[in-house]
């Protein structure tokens, strides 16, 4: 049974790494909407393993796996086409500015999506949600290799991909 102290460090692990497995979330459904259904799932799938957490040096790459598998499960039941790529910063920019980075944004996330799902999955890990080569390879259950070489072939597809 988990106490107080437990619901208190569920809060501020969500607190402190919501919004980047979130991001993640939403960048491997394809929208917000569907991203804050597997967000709901990956919440309840943290809090039942709360108690038997392990003891990890980065809890983002545990809650990042976590919201990988969720999103893995999710997807074998469903697939979406829709695709927000609605990411850039545009806080400081002008009008011109913000809607070259919106459209560079959307073209970037568009070659994402139309990478094979291994290269969308180890990019989306590791460039979106920043884990180590390490975690991501620990989160799809490969070896870093296989993830340096996944990496190399998505920038690789991209650079032709992209003007």
């Amino acid at each position: 049974m988990t106490g107080k102290s437990d619901r208190d460090e569920f809060v501020r692990l969500v607190d402190d790494h919501g919004a980047v497995l979130f991001g993640m979330l939403r960048r491997l459904c394809g929208n917000a909407s569907d991203a804050d259904d597997v967000y709901q799932e990956t919440a309840i799938r943290i809090w039942q393993r709360f108690a038997t957490r392990p003891d990890v040096r980065n809890p983002r790459a545990w809650l990042l796996t976590i919201a990988y598998r969720a999103y893995a499960d999710w997807a074998d039941k469903r697939r979406t086409s829709e695709e927000l790529w609605d990411t850039a910063d545009t806080r400081l920019d002008g009008p011109d500015q913000r809607a070259l980075k919106v459209e560079e944004a959307q073209q970037v996330g568009l070659a994402v999506e139309r990478l094979s799902d291994p290269l969308r999955r180890v990019v989306i890990l590791h460039y979106t949600g920043g884990l180590t080569l390490h975690e991501t390879a620990e989160a799809l259950g490969c070896c870093e290799g296989t993830v340096k070489s996944r990496l190399n072939a998505a920038i690789t597809k991209l650079r032709s991909m992209l003007p």
